[in-house]
């Protein structure tokens, strides 16, 4: 997110943004925080994490989780998996939790410079985020599925070296038929690519003010798939 305020989570002023507009107040129902193992879970796996981390750095890891029933959910979007989690992310990046962060980046980037990026909040709802989209100036589209977009944060696009802090975004939404639910993910790992690291890459309460703005973000995005 804001460069120099990301390096301390996702972002600590974003955090505090979120709770001032009344966005956390609404992403905390329901919300569950979802243990994250690091020698289970696929993205610790990935070929895009191994490359960004090749020293497998300590990471600080979350998931967060948001189970909606079918019956409040856009009928038309049940019905394709693939425009439901692009709405979805489309309302993480387009929406209310986003919104602060995203214009505060626009009054410190020339945008003549990244005209190719997505900015608008009608571009960024109406995208498909393939690989390669651009977020603004600082988040990568890396991979996408059936039911899930990889995104690359931390650092502006144009530095694809390893980082002095590093960030990947994984968004999900799984639809689960026999309970009637699609099940929301907003999985976040944060690690130093660069160099070799013993400790954390950010301290406590900065891993707190991140999980407040990825309540934010998760809830920003399911507003926008409802009825």
């Amino acid at each position: 997110m804001f460069r120099t305020i990301f390096r301390g989570g996702l972002s600590a002023s974003g955090g505090a943004l979120a709770v001032t507009t009344g966005t956390y107040l609404y992403t905390t129902w329901d919300v569950q925080a979802v243990p994250v193992s690091n020698s289970l879970d696929p993205i610790f796996q990935n070929k895009h994490y191994r490359q960004c981390n090749p020293n497998d750095n300590p990471t600080v890891h979350d998931l967060h989780v948001l189970k909606v029933p079918f019956s409040q959910i856009d009928p038309a979007l049940l019905e394709n998996k693939e425009k439901l989690l692009e709405r979805y992310s489309g309302g993480v990046w387009g929406g209310v939790g986003f919104m602060l962060q995203r214009n505060f980046r626009k009054c410190f980037t020339p945008i003549t410079t990244t005209d190719d990026h997505l900015w608008s909040k009608p571009d960024l709802l109406a995208s498909p985020y393939n690989p390669g989209t651009t977020i603004t100036d600082e988040f990568l589209v890396l991979q996408k599925s059936a039911d899930t977009i990889l995104v690359r944060g931390g650092d502006k696009v144009t530095n694809q070296g390893l980082r002095p802090l590093d960030a990947f975004i994984e968004l999900t939404a799984s639809v689960k038929p026999d309970k009637e639910v699609v099940e929301f993910g907003f999985k976040s790992v944060f690690f130093q690519g660069l160099g070799a690291a013993k400790g954390l890459p950010m301290p406590g309460f900065i891993v707190w003010l991140h999980e407040v703005y990825a309540k934010a973000l998760l809830g920003s995005g399911v507003r926008y798939v409802l009825r």
